[in-house]
């Protein structure tokens, strides 16, 4: 398992969502980042679209924070 980074550009994100959508976008993150589950078994489509960029968000900062780190080490 890789390490995560969640930065405040992806809670501000989520924040700014609907409840249902933060509620399933969440649940869905916490599946498959921790749980390492692939399901997003209830996700609607705009649900399905708004969890891609946020993940992409998460991953993106995740690795340039992890290339940051072995720079400095």
């Amino acid at each position: 398992m890789e390490p995560i980074l969640i930065t405040p550009h992806v809670i501000n994100t989520i924040k700014s969502l609907p409840l249902d959508e933060q509620t399933a976008i969440t649940g869905a993150l916490v599946e498959e980042l921790i749980l390492d589950s692939h399901s997003k078994k209830s996700l609607s489509p705009v649900q399905e679209m708004l969890y891609s960029i946020i993940k992409f968000y998460i991953k993106q900062d995740s690795t340039k924070f992890i290339s940051t780190q072995c720079i400095h080490k």
